[in-house]
């Protein structure tokens, strides 16, 4: 299953990735919205196509799951927000898109 997103990425002043992100990386997706389920079930998503703006910070990715753990379809509606982690460090905030 694939996932689309428009995000900002965050500097590594402010505790994100010390460089930008990369084809086949691989990150924690947590929905700001449904942080219960995400402490009962952590799902990660590789980044397959993106963008990238170096000077706004903000592009658009398209991810894939690693897992073929069903996510529900209310998760995956226009305008979701999710943030990208790598263990406790919050990478990138985006919104889903259609």
């Amino acid at each position: 299953m694939k996932l689309q997103f428009d995000y900002i990425w965050i500097p590594s002043a402010l505790g994100g990735h010390n460089s930008p992100p990369y084809e086949g990386m691989r990150t924690t997706i947590r929905w700001q919205k449904y942080l219960n389920e995400f402490l009962s079930c952590a799902r990660d998503v590789q980044w397959i196509e993106f963008s990238f703006d170096p000077e706004t910070l903000q592009g658009k990715a398209t991810c894939k799951f690693t897992m073929e753990d069903p996510v529900p379809d209310a998760w995956l509606k226009d305008g979701e927000l999710v943030e990208l982690l790598s263990g406790f460090r919050v990478l990138a905030i985006g919104r889903i898109t259609n």
